[in-house]
């Protein structure tokens, strides 16, 4: 018999309603035996690569940092999860990823690490809701 969710994505900007839809992604992950891919995008264009260049490395260790103690809880779990760190516009650059991959559904957070407080949802979930060819559940 078939996974109902082989493949689930989940966008990730260590904030709190990115942790949330983590631990939804784990839980359901866990129960279903899906796959787990982490997804966290680095805003970056060509205008800011003579600022980023430079501290590229620090970047990346820092984002591999906040994203170890995911790997651990995966591995006690007994979930397969992998990581892509992705540069450029976020939600250009998530539903070019969703396009690459065969992944069933993303399980996001309503909003990120913005401030922006008045909408329900943020840009990037917005935009994935309203882009993605695949199932988008928003967590609140």
């Amino acid at each position: 018999m078939a996974k109902i969710f082989g493949n689930i994505l989940v966008p990730y900007d260590n904030s709190l309603h990115s942790k949330k839809a983590l631990n939804q992604a784990l839980g359901m992950a866990e129960l279903t035996g899906a796959n787990l891919t982490l997804a966290h995008v680095i805003p970056y264009d060509d205008n800011a690569d003579k600022i980023i260049q430079p501290h590229e490395d620090s970047m990346l260790r820092h984002e591999l940092e906040f994203l170890n103690p995911i790997e651990q809880e995966a591995l006690k779990r007994n979930i397969a999860l992998t990581e892509k760190i992705l540069y450029g516009n976020t939600s250009k650059e998530l539903l070019d990823f969703m396009d690459e991959k065969n992944f069933d559904v993303v399980i996001m957070g309503r909003r990120g690490i913005t401030k922006t407080k008045n909408t329900s949802l943020g840009s990037v979930s917005n935009a994935l809701v309203q882009n993605a060819k695949i199932p988008v559940l928003v967590t609140a």
